[in-house]
């Protein structure tokens, strides 16, 4: 795997769409496993999951054909990606320029946000149900 900075690809999936337009997905596997994996099965999930991730939701697979696509039991649609669009999504244009002032969480940082997270709410509710769902 040699993912490198490229200014053409704003993300990893950008470089895997990349790699798969090219006939390259199995580039994306882990060259620490060597041959120890079945390839059929590694190139199915890199499809699967390129499926999951294209940009408008109407177009991903149900999670139910993700299942039977994992499983071998359904055939693993063709993902067609227009390559200009690769590193020009709007969801990605806040990402550009600014890669220098993101802000990298320290593992103390990470760690309280974790755990702020694993608490459950005790406090009164500013809305109870009648307010959400009136009885009109």
């Amino acid at each position: 795997m040699s993912f490198q900075h490229n200014e053409s690809f704003v993300c990893l999936l950008d470089w895997a769409r990349s790699l798969q337009q090219n006939g390259d997905i199995m580039e994306l596997v882990d060259p620490r496993l060597g041959s120890a994996f079945k390839k059929k099965e590694a190139a199915r999930m890199i499809k699967v999951a390129l499926l999951c991730t294209i940009q408008s939701p109407a177009l991903r697979p149900t999670m139910s054909a993700v299942v039977r696509m994992l499983e071998g039991k359904g055939d693993v649609q063709e993902l067609v990606v227009d390559p200009s669009t690769f590193g020009d999504s709007l969801r990605f244009k806040s990402f550009r320029g600014n890669s220098d002032q993101s802000s990298v969480l320290s593992i103390d940082e990470t760690r309280s946000l974790v755990h702020s997270s694993d608490r459950t709410w005790d406090g009164p509710s500013s809305s109870s149900a009648q307010d959400l769902y009136p009885d009109h």
